[in-house]
């Protein structure tokens, strides 16, 4: 990224450690934050197409079992 602030790395034994500017890295939690909201935004969509096309598929097979056509028992 242009004008980055220096990230130093800190390794305590296998695992490394990354020293962000504040700046930096309240903009990549401000980042996360958005993803993280736009991904429950989805999720919510999913689930409200999810029952609608349950509900058109409910309507439409009533409606198929209703289409005046008289029924036939065998």
């Amino acid at each position: 990224m242009a004008g980055r602030g220096e990230v130093q790395r800190i390794r305590i034994g296998e695992e490394v450690l990354v020293v962000l500017p504040e700046r930096e890295y309240e903009a990549l939690l401000a980042n996360r934050r958005q993803v993280g909201g736009c991904t429950a935004r989805v999720r919510a969509l999913q689930h409200a197409l999810a029952e609608a096309l349950s509900r058109l598929a409910a309507a439409e097979g009533a409606g198929a079992a209703d289409d005046g056509a008289p029924d036939v028992a065998q």
